[in-house]
């Protein structure tokens, strides 16, 4: 058995969540991307999410291996599951709008100008830095390239090690019998 198939395990079971997740979103977006508010709670969902099968995985992966861990193997571990999860959902990010729903991107962009809008009016916003911010959503940031897709994929893994390393080193165990020193006799 590998070793580390006990996190490849967690990051397909990541993998799926974040897949079904970014479906639904998508499949529910107008009632989900209808409010500035529900726009937050998507994303803190996603964030956390994406921090809880890690830190899952990792004291999984801790037990099976009896207990004790190095901060090595606790560090691939959890940055294996955060990569694999990961993928599943810069996958959905891709296929979403170029494969699965072309017409998505223009709808969104439209849910969400309106919704931004909306909300910055509410808080007293001038009408200047509105225009402003409506000028800043276009279609292509909803529409991601092949490249695109790759360099966010980039910027989650950048996140996963700094991740990985907290979650590390409070999951790691070292061994609780200390070795005795051995003094050289005189």
């Amino acid at each position: 058995m590998n070793k580390f198939s006990t996190p490849l395990r967690y990051g397909a079971i990541g993998f799926m969540v974040m897949c079904i997740i970014s479906f639904l979103s998508y499949f529910f977006y107008r009632q989900l991307f209808g409010s500035f508010y529900m726009q937050i709670a998507i994303g803190l969902l996603f964030f956390g999410i994406s921090i809880f099968i890690p830190i899952w995985g990792g004291i999984s992966f801790r037990k099976e291996s009896g207990g004790i861990i190095s901060f090595k193997d606790a560090f691939i571990a959890v940055f294996i599951i955060y990569a694999v999860s990961s993928l599943g959902s810069s996958c959905m990010q891709y296929l979403i709008p170029n494969v699965i729903d072309t017409e998505y991107p223009e709808q969104l962009l439209q849910l969400i100008k309106t919704t931004t809008a909306d909300s910055m009016e509410k808080f007293g916003a001038p009408d200047e830095q509105i225009e402003e911010t409506m000028e800043g959503f276009t279609l292509e940031k909803f529409k991601p390239t092949l490249l695109e897709t790759a360099k966010t994929f980039g910027f989650y893994m950048l996140f996963g090690i700094v991740l990985s390393l907290i979650i590390a080193a409070f999951i790691k165990r070292n061994s609780e019998v200390k070795p005795v020193r051995e003094f050289p006799s005189t």
